[in-house]
């Protein structure tokens, strides 16, 4: 059981990032059609704080802007029950078995990780470093390593996550 429970919820955890990083792209608001001088134009209306602003569209993107914006229509009606089936996962998880919960959250926090770009990775990998070294632990050899195979794709932050808790003697099952 905790197989298939792993399997949808890392699943359902990939999906629910990738919609995300779609939504950031995605425009937001409506078109308006106008009538200007005698001619039909198309803009992207979209509130910006109180104010309601309108971006012109050409009339070749017209039907590109329209899907983006009902693709975005999509993914905002799908996301929150997908939300709503992680938050169920957990609580489950948490009731059965509290390592089973840490295992998710585990795969929660690192979910993120490996669409980061490798500038990105360096990034984090550089402030990790710096949190280290402000608190005076050191880096194994090992765990830069590791580290250095994630920032240039050739492994998951979530293998470098389970490695480093084992070092540190935290259980860790793999599912």
């Amino acid at each position: 059981m905790k197989k298939s429970v792993t399997k949808e919820y890392r699943t359902l955890l990939a999906k629910k990032l990738a919609m995300e990083s779609e939504l950031v792209v995605l425009p937001t608001g409506y078109i308006s059609k106008k009538n200007i001088k005698g001619n039909v134009q198309y803009y992207l209306q979209r509130r910006n704080g109180s104010k309601i602003v309108g971006t012109y569209i050409r009339n070749e993107d017209v039907d590109t802007v329209t899907a983006q914006i009902t693709r975005r229509k999509a993914i905002s009606d799908e996301l929150p029950a997908i939300c709503e089936r992680l938050e169920t996962l957990e609580t489950a998880a948490k009731m059965v078995d509290p390592n089973f919960y840490r295992q998710l959250l585990m795969y929660k926090l690192s979910a993120g990780m490996d669409v980061l770009t490798t500038a990105e990775r360096k990034q984090c990998s550089s402030f990790g470093y710096a949190m280290n070294a402000i608190e005076g632990v050191p880096v194994s050899e090992e765990t830069a390593n590791e580290v250095k195979a994630w920032e240039i794709g050739e492994s998951t932050f979530c293998s470098v996550f389970e490695n480093a808790l084992r070092r540190y003697g935290f259980p860790v099952e793999v599912q």
